[in-house]
């Protein structure tokens, strides 16, 4: 039997799926993501799920230990791996391309020191969705758990991949990077997808305003040899305000919850204090107990 540096947290399965056409709709945001974790951490203690689960960048890495159903194992990453410069470092990025090392990320931690079970994720009955930025089409392209067979985690290993950041994932024909340069918030894929409720998890707080991408002109540069990269990232900030508009809309009507960090965040997505993100997930947690019985009443 594999052995690991932490104890094993054996998955579960959900003690209830929410009603057909409510959606999970997720951004990405790097380490901001672990306030998403705290959020799932509300939805395992209610054993909820979602039947279908739409998720960007570090939305959809995120979501996985939530569908595997293991309680506390993304703050068990956040205190004991974070830290590691081999998880998010310049010298990653230095020595291999990479300021997140996806090696060491989705390969040494899930295989080595903090069990994933892939037994129970893959049996779950979900549309899940993981998307990635194709970056020879401009276009948003999506993965689902049937992708991940034979514990493959590549496919969302290119829907983190952050322009300038990380390389390009060469995966079935394409050339990937990170699903949030054109789609910051997929709630256009959801509604498209027939979902009738929307249960939006935000990594920013009600304030934040996005402005134009900084990185523009060094991807315009470094990855000259795709072109709709830089051309994406130029109106990222106006493709975003207009996703976040629509989810205020739908909520206004009474078609979305949107789930998010009530305290400004100040963690960038490659941040790694570790008590900054303890407790960016802790608040997660508390703001989802909060809102779990009150989207359940709106279902």
């Amino acid at each position: 039997m594999q052995k690991y540096t932490l104890p094993p947290i054996p998955g579960r399965d959900p003690a209830q799926y929410l009603p057909d056409g409510t959606a999970l709709v997720l951004e990405g945001g790097g380490t901001r993501g672990f306030f998403s974790c705290g959020v799932f951490e509300a939805f395992m203690e209610a054993g909820i799920m979602f039947p279908y689960i739409m998720g960007i960048s570090a939305g959809a890495a995120n979501a996985l230990s939530y569908m595997s159903g293991q309680r506390g194992r993304s703050r068990q990453i956040i205190e004991n791996y974070v830290g590691n410069p081999k998880y998010v470092s310049t010298r990653n990025l230095i020595f291999k391309r990479s300021m997140f090392n996806f090696d060491f990320i989705f390969g040494e931690i899930p295989d080595k020191h903090i069990f994933f079970d892939w037994e129970t994720l893959l049996r779950q009955n979900i549309n899940y969705n993981s998307g990635s930025f194709d970056c020879e089409t401009g276009e948003t392209v999506w993965y689902s758990l049937e992708d991940m067979k034979g514990n493959d985690f590549t496919s969302v290993m290119a829907s983190c991949s952050v322009p300038v950041l990380c390389p390009v994932v060469n995966y079935k024909g394409r050339k990937l990077l990170d699903g949030g340069v054109a789609c910051p918030i997929p709630i256009e894929k959801s509604i498209a997808d027939g979902n009738s409720f929307h249960v939006i998890v935000l990594t920013r707080n009600a304030d934040y305003q996005s402005t134009p991408d900084k990185t523009t002109k060094l991807a315009k540069m470094l990855l000259r040899r795709y072109p709709k990269v830089a051309e994406a990232l130029a109106i990222r900030h106006e493709v975003y305000s207009r996703q976040l508009e629509l989810c205020k809309q739908l909520e206004n009507e009474g078609k979305a919850l949107i789930i998010r960090p009530q305290m400004p965040v100040s963690v960038s997505r490659t941040d790694k204090d570790i008590p900054a993100l303890l407790t960016l997930h802790d608040e997660g947690l508390d703001v989802g107990r909060g809102c779990v019985s009150l989207f359940l009443k709106k279902k």
